[in-house]
């Protein structure tokens, strides 16, 4: 049986700069250092017990195992028992340094404590490097810039050992220098007590094994305290929720420091989750950061008074955005461009530009609205060229989804809510383009209740001149022809419309607001959302016809249908989609993307936008919705 639930961590440490993933059997699974999103060093980090010669992993049966965080705090104790022993791992990363700290107790006492390492610096599996250091007994593994120290404490009768599999065929073991990947360290000590395992990082050799010091000295309680102080301040900053709902306030704390984990520290910018599918065998990878994921990041901080953390998002938005004004799709923390299936979705460039207005309206902060208001004029500009000549709609991009090419409604809310959110920057910033930018918002609006709502199906559609990879549709119009040099999947004909029924149709009332929420052509397409995605349970499909990881519910989904019936004074339906979303967090508290039909976690863990979604749910509305 395998140790590790497939593509999904169950646990995650970190402090903005390390982050570290975890199995729900405490196994460490990966380490991503300098930045959240990069690069990740670890093939495998393990302990065992070693008594009356046998040696028994404590990520492997017959222990069975137990696991929670520690109190509202990312300090994570896991506890594996068999029948004749149970070892508690208590494990936290320095707020401040790059550092995971493992305490590990065994109950009976005695016997060994053994460490196995297989570093993979930067996820290469050639040029790394290992020795034993001898003045600490310390394992290092280093690759160029990137060196990793790993010490037990206390090191009395410890021993320990570096050696590559490659050479030792080769007959040439030695055990103190390694340099023939796959290279595996090894440590051992006595089980007795309480003992350490510290693993840290630095540039060079040097700096990770001095970092191993002050967790030496200072004692695991010492570190504890500071971590979970840390964390309470973390939380102690923002408002409480607004809502009240049994274990929702738990819920919210964790939320809280599960976005502060995924936001990198020197960036300010938030990934989607940790990357947890490296290869891309199942998935286009969610390490990475998507402009539009961040603007709701952006918005739930808000919400919860964090302008702390909103505010460093923003400065990152407007760094990120391209010459011509618009986002692309999908960044590395540091603001270079990540690899892209699609590489322009226009509803990212009204997201950016609607998060910069949110933060005028909640902060009031005069110099960052005029710092954003450049990056806000061009994003505008953008938006008012890229218009359909014919109909008023956006021109086709690929869609919130990323699913296809094309006219969606969700895309034209999020233009018309970036119009709209520019033109109130432009009115403190340069009134005549105040004017404009609303008038080109109107027309969105105008073009939506003209082209994207049926007469036939009485409700809004998802979309209009589908483009497909095949040649099965019609001819391919001009509208595609949209002068960029950023191209998305090749169009080889279209499907004039798609009627399938979204949850992105919610978008067009919360947040972007570009029909009226309450009107009778907006309640026929949530009644008509609520027929075909919600489930029984109170779960909801994000379209009809998804197949992607097992076509599940989503929590985005079931939360944004609740802010939309909160939006229309539907207090109960509201509550209804956070009650369904509380009972469906992992142990941990961490929302995933998607879970089964059952309420397991099936896909994407922790997911960013999960979290911000509940964050947005459980606080008060947002100025520029509510207004």
């Amino acid at each position: 049986m395998d140790r590790r639930q497939p593509f999904l961590p169950a646990a995650i440490l970190g402090n903005g700069s390390l982050l570290v993933t975890l199995s729900a059997r405490g196994e460490v699974e990966r380490l991503f250092w300098p930045h959240v999103d990069h690069g990740q060093h670890l093939g495998e980090l393990r302990l065992a017990l070693e008594r009356d010669g046998e040696t028994r992993w404590l990520d492997e049966e017959p222990f069975s195992w137990r696991q929670e965080y520690v109190e509202s705090a990312s300090i994570l104790r896991t506890v594996a028992r068999d029948e004749t022993c149970e070892a508690e791992i208590v494990d936290l990363v320095l707020p401040d340094e790059p550092v995971l700290v493992r305490r590990v107790r065994c109950s009976p006492a005695g016997g060994r404590l053994v460490l196995s390492c297989r570093p993979c610096l930067d996820e290469s599996r050639h040029g790394d490097a290992g020795y034993l250091d001898p003045e600490s007994g310390a394992l290092v593994f280093y690759r160029r810039h990137v060196a990793l120290a790993i010490a037990l404490e206390p090191r009395r009768k410890s021993d320990g050992a570096v050696h590559s599999p490659a050479e030792d065929r080769d007959g040439r073991v030695d055990g103190t220098v390694a340099h023939v990947a796959p290279i595996v360290g090894t440590l051992a000590g006595d089980a007795d007590g309480e003992t350490l395992v510290i693993v840290a990082f630095g540039t060079t050799p040097a700096e990770a094994l001095a970092r191993l010091e002050r967790p030496a000295r200072a004692g695991f309680e010492a570190l504890e305290a500071e971590r979970a102080e840390h964390d309470r301040a973390e939380i102690a900053l923002g408002r409480r929720p607004s809502l009240s709902l049994p274990g929702l306030d738990r819920l919210y704390d964790r939320s809280v420091l599960a976005l502060r984990l995924l936001t990198d520290r020197e960036s300010g910018a938030t990934i989607a989750a940790p990357e947890f599918d490296p290869g891309f065998t199942e998935s286009g990878g969610y390490g990475f950061v998507w402009p539009r994921d961040l603007a709701y990041v952006v918005l739930a901080f808000l919400a919860a008074a964090r302008g702390d953390m909103a505010v460093p998002a923003l400065r990152w938005l407007a760094r990120t955005q391209a010459p011509e004004g618009l986002w692309l799709q999908r960044h590395w923390t540091d603001t270079s461009l990540a690899p892209c299936w699609s590489l322009h979705q226009v509803d990212e460039t009204g997201a950016a530009l609607f998060a910069y207005e949110a933060a005028w309206r909640e902060l009031g902060d005069e110099e960052l609205d005029r710092e954003l208001w450049p990056s806000a004029r061009a994003g505008a500009e953008f938006l008012c060229r890229f218009t359909d000549p014919a109909t008023g709609l956006p021109l086709p991009s690929v869609d919130l989804w990323e699913q296809h090419d094309g006219q969606a409604s969700y895309s034209a809310a999020a233009v018309h809510g970036g119009l709209a959110a520019a033109a109130g920057m432009a009115a403190r910033h340069e009134p005549e383009l105040a004017e404009r930018y609303l008038a080109a918002a109107g027309s969105v609006r105008a073009a939506i209740e003209e082209h994207l709502w049926s007469e036939e199906h009485g409700r809004y559609v998802r979309s209009l001149q589908v483009g497909r990879g095949d040649a099965g549709g019609e001819p391919v119009p001009a509208i595609f022809e949209r002068g960029l040099r950023y191209p998305n999947r090749a169009v080889r004909s279209v499907d004039p419309v798609d009627v399938r029924i979204d949850s992105s149709l919610l978008g067009l009332a919360w947040p972007f607001r570009a029909v009226d929420p309450a009107s009778p052509r907006m309640r026929a397409t949530v009644a008509a959302l609520e027929r075909e995605l919600l489930l029984p349970d109170g779960g909801v499909l994000r379209f009809e016809g998804d197949h992607y990881a097992g076509g599940n519910p989503w929590l985005i989904a079931t939360l944004w249908l609740g802010l939309y019936y909160r939006q229309v004074g539907d207090e109960d339906g509201a509550r209804r989609c956070v009650e369904y979303v509380l009972a469906r967090q992992t142990e941990l508290g961490l929302l995933p993307e998607q879970v089964t039909r059952d309420g397991r976690t099936a896909w994407g863990l922790p997911l960013a936008w999960s979290h911000a979604m509940l964050l947005l749910a459980a606080g008060p509305e947002l100025a520029i919705v509510r207004d």
